[in-house]
């Protein structure tokens, strides 16, 4: 284990898209780009070392140039490194948003990780490890964590993904994450997107987190919040629920959970 701590936040399923019929919300086009605003601020006031975003950071690939735009400025304003990977509505496919905007462009310190096979991404300062693997397709054949391999040093290990987490696998149903495959990564913790309402896991020496669509508009009454997590040598994972401010009257919501 490492000897020294560290601190992070992570956020997932912000589905930044200017379409929103939503309207402007305290000087921003919609809830969304008010959400991602709180949650950089939040990065910026809270000593983290580094930044998640673990999917669907934009709603399809049908965003303009504005939209890219937002995210790079917003960006601009943290001074930790960023880590992000493609979800289900930004899929990393032939017709992309990445592909359409280079990720590179959004600065030297955004780590956008699209590799289909899986990547690892070392920050040797901070004594951390972080792995993810892009999503090229929201099917049954995609296992987002198929790959993951085994670091032989004392960092700390995180891991990204974005999909279901489920006791076992189904049939039929798309980008699984089983019990088992959690419990078996050898990660310290497990950064999820893809549920837009937030819960913690705790399989094996692992623990796992959604922090659930910083939007609380996409989730009813059960969204809204983002995760501050520290790790720390002594006494393990620990994580903050943390939640933001909200302009927005809730939906009507049927099930409670949005994808």
């Amino acid at each position: 284990m490492p000897n020294q701590s560290l601190r992070f936040i992570h956020t997932s399923d912000v589905h930044l898209d200017s379409t929103s019929s939503r309207g402007e919300v305290e000087g921003f086009r919609n809830p969304a780009e008010y959400a991602f605003a709180q949650v950089v601020d939040a990065v910026t006031q809270s000593d983290c070392e580094l930044f998640l975003i673990v999917g669907d950071l934009f709603d399809s690939a049908r965003i303009k140039e504005h939209d890219f735009e937002f995210v790079r400025t917003q960006l601009r304003k943290v001074n930790c490194p960023v880590v992000l990977i493609p979800g289900n509505h930004d899929v990393h496919d032939d017709t992309s948003v990445w592909r359409k905007f280079d990720p590179a462009e959004l600065g030297s310190h955004v780590y956008p990780i699209m590799a289909h096979d899986g990547d690892l991404i070392e920050f040797p300062d901070l004594v951390t490890t972080l792995w993810g693997r892009a999503m090229d397709e929201h099917s049954p054949n995609y296992e987002p964590l198929f790959g993951v391999p085994r670091i032989d040093r004392d960092d700390w290990f995180i891991g990204m993904a974005h999909g279901q987490v489920v006791h076992k696998r189904v049939n039929g149903s798309s980008s699984q994450i089983t019990h088992s495959e959690i419990a078996n990564s050898g990660f310290d913790y497990l950064a999820l997107g893809h549920v837009h309402v937030w819960d913690t896991f705790e399989f094996g020496d692992v623990t796992a987190c959604y922090s659930g669509s910083p939007v609380e508009a996409f989730a009813s009454s059960h969204g809204g919040y983002y995760a501050l997590v520290d790790l720390d040598p002594r006494s393990g994972v620990s994580i903050t629920k943390n939640k933001l401010n909200s302009k927005v009257e809730h939906p009507r919501v049927t099930h409670g959970v949005f994808f």
